[in-house]
């Protein structure tokens, strides 16, 4: 009974208002340069090639990436919700961790999922609401702000990266004891950004693949 509501009345019409909502806003942002082409507002083709080869280049491996390494805290629900709403690894990701570890429910879970989009839906409520704050009182307050807190802005997101891989690393130090060389070997590599991520998202699943597959070879023995 609870995995026909789950299915039916939670999943169902998420994953069809989320498609909808989702491929909206990709069609929405169409819309400025179509206005300005109707203008006669038109860039050289070689520089909508070059642009679109930089952003291709810069971010493309993300498009693979993140959907793949994130869906797991997020969820089905979280996915079309972040994906839609944006600020993903700073913000909806951690918010989504935390509420699935206060809770206890474990990721890729019918409860996690529906503990993630309870948690991401309010992140995007008070986000939002904030937001509309600090666009009319945010600058005032930053540009009064002394050099050592805009300065701290800065390691923002290091600093929620790290509280992350610590909250997950408490749950397998092995893991934890593999993936933090892998990326620090990587970053001295001096790789290109997107390639360092793919390297080493792909080869931490494939590792903990391994790794839980031989424990529970292990455990059945």
């Amino acid at each position: 009974m609870a995995e026909d509501v789950y299915e039916k009345e939670f999943l169902k019409p998420i994953i069809k208002w989320g498609m909808i909502t989702n491929l909206g806003a990709a069609l929405l942002v169409f819309l400025p340069p179509i206005y300005l082409a109707s203008l006669g507002i038109i860039p050289p083709t070689d520089a909508i090639a070059g642009g679109a080869i930089l952003i291709i280049s810069v971010a493309g491996a993300y498009w693979f990436v993140e959907p793949i390494s994130y869906y797991s805290i997020l969820g089905i629900p979280g996915t079309y919700m972040s994906f839609l709403a944006g600020n993903i690894s700073n913000l909806r990701l951690p918010c989504s961790a935390v509420a699935q570890a206060v809770l206890g429910v474990k990721e890729g879970t019918k409860q996690a999922e529906v503990v993630a989009t309870i948690a991401i839906a309010a992140s995007i409520i008070v986000n939002t609401s904030l937001l509309t704050i600090g666009v009319f009182g945010g600058a005032a307050a930053l540009a009064a702000a002394p050099p050592i807190v805009k300065e701290a802005f800065k390691y923002i997101l290091p600093a929620i990266f790290g509280a992350i891989f610590g909250q997950f690393a408490l749950r397998d130090p092995k893991l934890a004891a593999i993936a933090l060389p892998l990326a620090i070997i990587l970053v001295l590599a001096k790789l290109p950004a997107w390639l360092a991520i793919l390297i080493s998202v792909f080869a931490m699943m494939g590792i903990a693949r391994y790794y839980y597959g031989r424990k529970l070879a292990e455990k059945s023995k």
